[in-house]
C-alpha cells in the first residue's frame, strides 16, 4: 500500500518505479518499520496480536505464563516497559547500524542458498528443540514448513494458519466463559454485546475489516467512486 501510494503521488522520480526509484524503497522500509509497532498496541493492549509476528510473540508470552490483557500494564508493569523500551531501543539502534553498516548488510544478498539455508535450518531446528527440549516440536516444525511452503507456492496466505493455532483455544475459552457468565442464555449474551459500547464497537470494526477486504466492497467503492 506504502509503495502503490508513493508511486501514485510522486510525479518526476529520478528513476522509474519498478527500476530502483528510491522513493518507493523508502516508503515500503518505511511503513513496514512503523508496523511493528502498531501489530504491538493491540497485543499488549487488548491481547490481539496485530500481524503474524506478534502473533508468534503472543504464543511465546502464553508459554513463559504472561497473558496480554488490558490489565497487564498493572499486572506485569516490567514486562510491559520492558517490551516497550525494547522496542525504542530497537529503532535507535536499526537507525545506527542502518547507516553505517549497509554496505556490510548489502554483501548477504551475494551469499549463496547454498550456505544461508543450511544455517537457517540449523537456527531454526535448535529454537524449536529449545522451547520443551523435545524432539517431536522439531518434526511438528518440518511438517508445518512443508506445509507452509505448498500454500506459498499456491498463493495461500500464511498470517490466518498462524493466528488461528495461536488463537483458537483462547476464543474456545472465553467463548465458553462468556456463556457461563450468562447462565447458558445465549439471548442475554447477546443483548449484552450489542447493549456494551466497548463490544459493540469492536464488532463493527471486525465487520468493516472483513468487508473490506472481499471483492463485493471493492466492486461497490468502485461504483460509488465513478458516480
Amino acid at each position: 500500500m506504502a509503495y502503490d501510494h508513493a508511486r501514485r503521488v510522486t510525479k518526476k522520480p529520478e528513476v522509474p518505479f519498478g527500476e530502483g526509484a528510491k522513493e518507493g524503497l523508502i516508503a515500503a522500509e518505511s511503513s513496514n518499520n512503523a508496523a511493528v509497532g502498531g501489530a504491538f498496541i493491540p497485543m499488549l493492549t487488548l491481547g490481539i496480536p496485530g500481524d503474524a509476528v506478534t502473533a508468534v510473540f503472543i504464543g511465546a508470552l502464553f508459554i513463559h505464563g504472561v497473558n496480554p490483557c488490558p490489565l497487564l500494564i498493572e499486572t506485569r508493569p516490567d514486562m510491559f516497559w520492558f517490551i516497550v523500551g525494547a522496542l525504542l531501543l530497537a529503532n535507535v539502534f536499526l537507525l545506527i547500524f542502518g547507516l553505517t553498516g549497509i554496505k556490510v548488510f548489502s554483501k548477504i544478498i551475494q551469499c549463496p542458498k547454498g550456505i544461508l539455508i543450511p544455517i537457517i535450518f540449523l537456527l531454526s531446528i535448535v529454537g524449536a528443540y529449545s522451547i520443551h527440549n523435545s524432539v517431536s516440536d522439531i518434526w511438528w516444525m518440518l511438517a508445518f514448513g512443508v506445509m507452509g511452503y505448498f500454500m506459498r507456492r499456491h498463493g495461500y496466505p500464511l498470517g490466518p494458519i498462524i493466528l488461528g493455532v495461536i488463537l483458537s483455544h483462547l476464543m474456545d475459552e472465553n467463548w465458553r466463559r462468556a456463556i457461563l457468565a450468562e447462565r447458558n442464555d445465549l439471548g442475554a449474551f447477546w443483548a449484552n454485546l450489542f447493549s456494551s459500547p466497548l463490544s459493540l464497537t469492536l464488532l463493527l470494526i471486525i465487520v468493516f475489516v472483513a468487508l473490506s477486504s472481499t471483492p463485493f466492497w471493492r466492486i461497490l467503492k468502485q461504483k460509488f467512486s465513478k458516480k
